[in-house]
């Protein structure tokens, strides 16, 4: 397969797999088309034949141009997999019965590098967008083959980004010096006529998780700078007082908090480089606090059972109606205790890393899809632990996309060093 043909579809993005949600952003680079991905981090395994009734084929242009990647319907052939059973992702996997539901472990030392759960997920997001393109060029699906290369950004927890990056990068690429790279087959089942993809890996980049947010506020410069501090005025102007957009881009020693669901990560940047010795990674997240919530509930409240953390989660952030109020009420008491053992417990790890930072340190970032609903009590104990270094919180609506779009600009900078060691006439079918 030729890396300049012009019927293989070039993908580049970057894939932030979190314990509790899927970010991404894929560029088609020769169509020049970006794709936001967010889903559940979960998929429905069966080895039934059809789960799901296919849909017609002739719906398959309205199918995808909506929100596919939590429809996803399909098998892998791949190394990576062992079985290559059914699998249905995101938001349809909640509502599929009688089938194997897999979301990734927060509880134990399970290595997220270990779970075959992600590379299932990497596999299926970047062969639906092959597929989504296809279709929003030709209108109809294809009668072959779809054949991707494609470059990802993707990241591991930092305790695992040391010793696993090299391991996990070569596992979707293939083994160094190997003559055959490895070769991924995904099969999308969603319509009454299957389509195979054949994705092939040319460049895998790995960071750590919450360096690649940091780096992504480097990289981005004063424009979101400026948002950030805009945003932080609107709720609190005495934390950022006298700070302006160009000194918070000038910043060269950092920590970050970055809080998910199954860890909190603490990048540490010093000197603008990331500092490995000074990071460190906490085992537990905010869907730590949901599971132990939820075993407690079991044990002492019948009327409070649910099937996944993800189901408590979605319970709590809508606003109950009268007829579940009370109860709503006793579920978020039990998780608010259990959020305060994890807060002591965050606040205790950052002490330790703020001491190995060093007083270099000139600010503190708090973000990740945790921190929203744990930022009553975590952002008064990183300000008493922190003492005079400025702590940023920043919201989780959008700070919970960071760490995607830092592992899409690695992915990029290397695509774009790979397009500049070309000779320019092999470049003609590329877009830069």
């Amino acid at each position: 397969m030729s890396a300049n043909s012009n019927d293989t579809i070039t993908l580049t993005g970057g894939i932030d797999v979190g314990n509790g949600y899927v970010k991404g952003v894929i560029q088609n680079t020769k169509q020049g088309i970006f794709d936001e991905i967010d889903l559940p981090s979960a998929v429905v395994s069966t080895s039934r034949t059809s789960p799901k009734v296919p849909l017609p084929d002739a719906d398959a242009a309205s199918v995808l141009a909506g929100d596919f990647y939590n429809q996803i319907d399909c098998s892998l052939t791949t190394p990576l997999v062992a079985a290559s059973d059914r699998r249905i992702f995101g938001r349809a996997a909640l509502s599929v019965r009688g089938s194997k539901f897999t979301e990734f472990e927060v509880l134990g030392k399970h290595s997220k590098a270990d779970q075959e759960l992600s590379k299932v997920l990497v596999l299926g997001v970047f062969a639906a967008k092959a597929l989504r393109d296809y279709v929003r060029e030709n209108g109809a699906l294809p009668d072959h083959e779809l054949r991707v290369q494609v470059r990802a950004g993707l990241a591991l927890p930092i305790s695992e980004f040391v010793a696993r990056r090299h391991a996990y990068a070569a596992e979707f690429i293939g083994l160094l010096g190997s003559a055959d790279p490895t070769v991924h087959l995904v099969t999308i089942k969603n319509f009454s006529t299957p389509v195979s993809v054949r994705l092939q890996f040319v460049d895998v980049q790995v960071m750590a998780e919450g360096a690649s947010a940091q780096f992504a506020i480097t990289d981005k410069g004063e424009p979101l700078a400026q948002a950030l501090l805009d945003d932080l005025r609107a709720r609190d102007a005495s934390l950022v007082e006298g700070v302006s957009a160009s000194d918070l881009v000038a910043v060269q020693n950092t920590i970050g908090v970055d809080v998910g669901e199954g860890t909190v990560n603490f990048p540490v940047f010093t000197d603008g480089r990331f500092n490995p010795e000074a990071a460190d990674t906490l085992d537990e997240g905010y869907g730590t606090a949901l599971m132990n919530a939820m075993e407690r509930m079991s044990e002492s409240d019948a009327t409070l059972l649910f099937s996944s953390r993800k189901q408590l989660a979605d319970f709590l952030h809508a606003e109950p109606s009268v007829l579940v109020k009370n109860r709503h009420q006793r579920a978020a008491g039990f998780v608010e205790d259990e959020a305060s053992y994890l807060v002591d417990e965050i606040a205790s790890s950052f002490g330790d890393v703020l001491s190995q930072a060093g007083a270099t340190t000139e600010v503190v970032y708090v973000y990740g899809g945790g921190s929203g609903p744990i930022k009553h009590l975590l952002h008064p104990a990183l300000l008493k632990a922190a003492g005079d270094v400025p702590v940023l919180y920043l919201d989780s609506s959008y700070s919970r996309h960071l760490n995607r779009e830092g592992l899409y600009i690695a992915a990029r900078h290397v695509e774009q060093q790979a397009l500049a060691a070309k000779p320019a006439g092999k470049r003609s079918n590329e877009v830069a």
